[in-house]
């Protein structure tokens, strides 16, 4: 049995993810961050992409609780991971899942584990977790890993913040990257399972609609 899977992010409220450019900015409000990690906490493991780790270089922890030690599971086809990356540091576990071709890296203690072949299997990933007694995910993106989880429907809750702000552009990042869902039959329906007001933001809160 696979792991639960929870898909988190924050978005502007016209849904995108960072400025124009690609800069990120900050667009949850505190409260948003304290709930972050708190679900965080909840979670036995915790997956971004590896454009995340390169943008943002982030440590992946839980703030103000030491006892909580999630995995952190970075998607990196190639292994572009810097060894100076602050998610190989720390007490907490790292994962660092490739495909068959990625370049040769030595990463000290992480380990390495391949997992596809010109892509993640995500599948298989999750097959490899549940087997390890992994039981609930925490997924924060980015947009390409967003996507993905989307469109194979490997997910069971899909939680946005959405922030009081307007960014706009066309080529503005948006929650979920990659080709997008190509005709109305295709589309992903989504369960509204409850809406927050948290500060000055909105938290929605779905559940993958059952057919």
């Amino acid at each position: 049995m696979r792991p639960k899977v929870i898909l988190n992010c924050a978005a502007s409220a016209d849904g995108k993810i960072s400025l124009p450019n690609r800069k990120q900015l900050a667009i949850s409000n505190n409260e948003d961050f304290e709930r972050v990690h708190e679900l965080r906490s909840e979670c036995d493991a915790i997956i971004v992409g590896i454009g995340t780790i390169l943008e943002d270089n982030p440590s992946l922890t839980v703030r103000n609780n030491t006892k909580a030690k999630p995995i952190r599971i970075i998607l990196d086809t190639h292994c572009r991971i810097p060894t100076d990356s602050k998610v190989l540091r720390g007490e907490n576990k790292t994962i660092v899942a490739v495909g068959k071709n990625h370049k040769e890296k030595n990463l000290g203690e992480t380990e390495i584990l391949e997992c596809g072949n010109k892509k993640i299997d995500l599948t298989q990933l999750l097959s490899i977790l549940g087997e390890r007694g992994v039981k609930k995910i925490l997924v924060e993106g980015g947009e390409t890993v967003m996507w993905s989880f989307l469109k194979e429907k490997l997910f069971d809750e899909y939680n946005v913040f959405f922030s009081s702000i307007i960014i706009g552009g066309v080529k503005t990042p948006t929650i979920a990257g990659g080709n997008g869902f190509q005709n109305e039959k295709s589309i992903l329906n989504l369960k509204l399972r409850s809406v927050k007001q948290i500060g000055n933001g909105i938290l929605a809160k779905y559940n993958k609609k059952k057919n």
